[in-house]
């Protein structure tokens, strides 16, 4: 048994503080239960119905998740009142701020436009996040000095240690952003001969792996 568990034994005044309190996760329903309240306080208590429009809205959830939430409803355990509101994991967040405009949902879209309006940093992290992605999809590296100001400038931690690190490799950045050429095949071709080497270790000699590696090409 660890120490640390033994300890934790020991020291304990009683049963109770043993018990590990295990926080309540998220789930991707979460964001839509304010629309599930006002489509159940309007007469809609159709399961089916309900997923149905939660997946136009951008849900990728289990059906079941919503069944047991309108169960819960029915049976008058969580009043409409007390529904939590809307919350987003940080997950969340930052895949739409990643993601390019035109592959968000609607719903998506929306939501990330409320959660901009609310802080100002993340509008700045927004900002300078769909900057350098336009940078490095559309080659623009005649962009990056102004680019790496504004990161500077921009007051958030984490954006000036990146920026700090670009300025380390400049010019292979820049090259990066602005000509066609990368190692991108390269690196791809060393992911799969490590990927043959680590499956292979351990069951056959060098032999069978060198076979392996020239047949894989």
């Amino acid at each position: 048994m660890d120490g640390k568990t033994v300890r934790r034994n020991t020291q304990a005044a009683s049963a109770e503080d043993l018990l590990t309190e295990v926080d309540r996760r998220g789930s991707e329903l979460d964001v839509h239960t304010e629309y599930l309240a006002q489509r159940w306080q309007e007469g809609c208590t159709n399961v089916a119905r309900l997923a149905t429009e939660l997946r136009a809205r951008g849900y990728r959830g289990a059906g079941r998740n919503v069944r047991r939430l309108l169960q819960t409803w029915r049976a008058g355990a969580t009043p409409l009142a007390t529904t939590p509101t809307s919350t987003f994991k940080a997950r969340q967040v930052t895949g739409w701020i990643i993601r390019p405009a035109v592959k968000r949902t609607e719903r998506e879209q929306t939501c990330l436009k409320e959660i901009l309006e609310r802080c100002e940093t993340l509008r700045t992290v927004d900002d300078l996040v769909s900057d350098f992605a336009g940078m490095l999809r559309q080659r623009q590296g005649q962009h990056l000095d102004g680019w790496i100001g504004r990161a500077q400038a921009s007051g958030v931690q984490q954006l000036q240690g990146f920026a700090a690190g670009l300025l380390k490799d400049y010019d292979a950045v820049r090259n990066g952003l602005t000509l066609i050429w990368s190692s991108g095949a390269v690196e791809g071709a060393v992911g799969r001969l490590k990927s043959i080497k680590l499956q292979m270790y351990g069951r056959a000699n060098f032999d069978l792996l060198r076979r392996r590696v020239l047949l894989s090409f």
